[in-house]
Parts: C-alpha cells; sequence; structure tokens
C-alpha cells in the first residue's frame, strides 16, 4: 500500500515535496480570484489552459503514483481518492458508468470554494487531473466535461470522462 500523501511529504528550505514533485499551498480565493478579474472569454481561454496544464502536469503525479504501486486502474483511482482532500482537492467519488468512461463527484471543491457564485463551471483544474487519469486508465485521448458545479448552485460538482 502506497503511503499517504501526507506522510510522504517532505517540508526543507522553503518547498514542499513528495519525492521530485513539489508542491505549493496557496488560497482557493487568491488562485480563482485571477479568473474572476478576466473578461468572460480571457476567462474561458485561461480555464482551458489550465485544465491543459493540469492534465499535462498531474500525469506525472499519476505516473509517480503508477511507479509506487498503483498500477491498476482501481488502485490508481483509489490513491487518488485518498489523496485529493490531503491537497485540499475535495472529497472524490469515482463512478465507472461503461466502457470507456468514468464519472467523478468531487464535493467541497476548493476552485468552486474559492471562485464563488459563478456563471459556468470552474474546477478546470479537477477536469485537467481527471483528463490525465482516464487518458492513463483508457490508455488513449479523452474528453472531459464538468457537468455540474457548485459555484453555479449544484450540491456538488459532476465530470465525465469518456475515451
Amino acid at each position: 500500500m502506497i503511503p499517504d500523501f501526507r506522510e510522504r511529504l517532505v517540508w526543507d528550505g522553503g518547498e514542499i515535496r513528495d519525492g521530485e514533485i513539489r508542491y505549493l499551498m496557496i488560497r482557493p480565493d487568491g488562485f480563482m480570484g485571477m479568473f474572476a478579474r478576466l473578461s468572460p472569454d480571457a476567462r474561458a481561454e485561461a480555464l482551458e489552459a489550465a485544465c491543459a496544464s493540469i492534465a499535462e502536469h498531474g500525469a506525472k503525479s499519476a505516473g509517480a503514483y503508477r511507479a509506487m504501486g498503483a498500477e491498476d486502474a482501481s488502485a490508481l483511482l483509489d490513491v487518488i481518492v485518498r489523496t485529493a482532500p490531503q491537497l485540499g482537492w475535495g472529497e472524490w467519488r469515482f463512478t465507472e458508468t461503461g466502457s470507456g468512461r468514468l464519472a467523478l463527484r468531487v464535493d467541497n471543491s476548493p476552485f468552486a470554494a474559492g471562485s464563488g457564485r459563478a456563471d459556468g463551471p470552474v474546477c478546470a483544474p479537477i477536469r485537467g487531473m481527471l483528463t490525465a487519469l482516464a487518458g492513463m486508465i483508457f490508455d488513449r485521448p479523452v474528453r472531459v466535461s464538468e457537468t455540474d458545479c457548485a459555484a453555479c448552485g449544484a450540491p456538488s460538482c459532476l465530470f465525465a470522462a469518456e475515451a
């Protein structure tokens, strides 16, 4: 069993590390406030850029979890479910909805909470991480959408990944 994320962290010289991966603590309202200051078109573009960046770099974290022993899909998703709340990314619950499909429910998303009330989904970082995970699990490109967002009034943030 892979040790919990918090047990693996090393705090040294102004860095927070899990092995070779460096992390940063930041207030969700400080991070999401950046998007709120943009025009609607620029906000949409910036959220897509955040999604793509997290997909790229989150794949490195997921790959590290696989290298630690979470080799099959079930083990990898279990590590993510245990790690997400330790990172402050809310409570994650996965359900497989069919061949080539994966659904995710996130309660207490920091991105929704940090954004306040929004007209559209704001949890692009979670969408990016799900893009990385589902791509690994299905071993092919995936499309991920946020179908409900707490920032828009939904009780939870819901995501769908399709290969």
